[in-house]
């Protein structure tokens, strides 16, 4: 594939700049990246320890924060008062293994240099509402946003580009203690199944205003976004502004803690807070948000336009319903394996299943790639209605 390199983009990357804003994927991912932003909660310490059940003394911020023990599920609370802030916000340990092979993954792959390069300079910056695709040192493809002028951040997000991407990073985190993560949250919240579905890493290091928003609305509460801080600036006041369920006038600001992460769901409305390290040259918020999600018939489709908007998972609903069920599933009664059939509890990878990616017949996509690969990457019809021909799908036999 032919990439045009980026001038400033240390040589070991290779970059074919888009500059379009195409609205429907540029507008959600901006709204993720907020949210992943807010996350941000930066402090360069090494992801390697939690005290479960302990409290931070001193730590700042409205809610409180004490340290979830592992397998319990928080919501979160006000400080002042216990009271609850809004239905389907989250606070939950993670195992500490998975955040160190996450930091090794970004380290080994070139994407923590990556992030880095972004933020050091405005003339690194991509360009507002610009996106690009990349090949990292794992030879795999990665797809980088910004979001528009208008959100006053250098924030930018990196996400898998393809399937062949999504499948190695989620590889990565399903072997180092998130499928214990997604037991105890679908176990504690008493939903059916989860998969994770959706991956992104976000980073920033000054945001002069955040935009309040929701990642997700209307699925019941069988959506989270997952936010997990990476690597956090010392002494930086608390990452994350969360409002009233009912009031966005009132607004409480959380601190980001190793080891630990939120979840996001349903109406939680949220936003960066502002931050500025500047000062401080490679001073950064790095951070992972993971979409996990309940999918069923009933809400596949709204979950798909909703949330898949980056260049990978592309908004397919039949590929989102391959996914159900993936990695997380309870035993539930049912009806079609006779009398008091259950189906058993699960914790695993199941794969991809009952999906076969096919281009549109009617794009004539084999001439329409032919001799200018990149239009897979410049044309978001062209990798939209082409896949195949594009290779943003694994070929099945991938999970045999």
């Amino acid at each position: 594939m032919t990439r045009i390199t980026k001038k400033q983009l240390p040589h070991h990357y290779a970059a074919s700049r888009v500059l379009r804003s195409r609205k429907g994927l540029v507008t959600f991912s901006i709204l993720v990246a907020v949210s992943l932003i807010g996350f941000f909660t930066h402090t360069k310490n090494d992801v390697s320890s939690t005290n479960s059940g302990k409290s931070e003394e001193d730590i700042g911020g409205d809610f409180e924060q004490i340290i979830p023990h592992i397998g319990e599920v928080m919501p979160l609370s006000w400080q002042a008062d216990r009271n609850l802030v809004t239905p389907n916000a989250y606070r939950v340990s993670l195992p500490p293994e998975l955040l160190r092979a996450m930091k090794e993954y970004c380290d080994t792959n070139g994407l923590t240099e990556l992030a880095r390069h972004y933020i050091l300079s405005e003339e690194n910056n991509i360009s507002p509402g610009g996106e690009e695709y990349l090949t990292l040192k794992d030879g795999l493809l990665w797809y980088a946003q910004r979001p528009a002028k208008k959100w006053k951040s250098d924030m930018h997000w990196i996400s898998p580009a393809n399937e062949e991407t999504h499948e190695a990073y989620l590889k990565l985190i399903n072997e180092n203690g998130f499928l214990s993560v997604l037991n105890y949250i679908g176990d504690k919240l008493g939903l059916d199944s989860l998969v994770a579905y959706h991956l992104t890493f976000i980073v920033v290091s000054h945001c002069e205003r955040g935009f309040l928003h929701h990642d997700t609305t209307g699925t019941d509460g069988k959506v989270f976004n997952v936010i997990i801080p990476m690597e956090m600036v010392d002494g930086s006041p608390p990452e994350l502004i969360i409002t009233k369920f009912d009031d966005d006038h009132v607004k409480g600001r959380l601190k980001y803690q190793t080891n630990v992460a939120v979840l996001i769901g349903d109406d939680a409305r949220h936003a960066t807070s502002e931050c500025d390290y500047r000062d401080e040259p490679g001073a950064m918020r790095l951070a992972a948000t993971v979409y996990i999600a309940d999918i069923n018939e009933d809400n596949a489709e709204s979950i798909a336009s909703g949330t898949l908007t980056q260049a990978f998972p592309l908004p397919d609903v039949d590929w989102l319903l391959s996914q159900r069920a993936r990695h997380w599933e309870r035993d539930i009664m049912r009806t079609d394996i006779g009398e008091n059939g259950v189906r058993k509890h699960f914790v695993g990878d199941r794969g991809r299943r009952g999906y076969d990616p096919y281009d549109n017949e009617h794009m004539d996509c084999a001439n329409r790639v032919a001799g200018n690969p990149s239009k897979c990457e410049i044309d978001w019809d062209t990798r939209s209605q082409c896949p195949v021909t594009c290779g943003v799908y694994l070929d099945s036999s991938h999970w045999l």
